[in-house]
């Protein structure tokens, strides 16, 4: 199974969690946790850290707006969202 789809299945179950930095920065760019959720399921992957696990996604908000959203699998098997922004590339 692929990152990503770890990552999604995750979300789907709610085991999963914001940063304070990515709680401030969807608020910031007017997102919420309707908009991370389905921008994690609807997205692909941009890029990815190996090195440090992380992986960037984008996807779309509810609205259709896209969304990225930097996260990472931690060691106790949860998708920590490390930041969140909206899609200007």
């Amino acid at each position: 199974m692929s990152k990503l789809s770890q990552i999604q299945r995750l979300v789907r179950h709610g085991l999963y969690y914001l940063t304070e930095h990515a709680d401030e920065e969807a608020i910031a760019d007017e997102f919420d946790i309707y908009d991370v959720e389905n921008g994690i399921v609807t997205g692909k992957t941009r890029r990815s850290w190996p090195e440090s696990g992380k992986i960037e996604i984008v996807g779309q908000a509810i609205d259709g707006r896209p969304i990225d959203i930097v996260c990472r699998l931690t060691q106790t098997g949860k998708e920590r969202v490390i930041t969140i922004y909206a899609d200007n590339f």
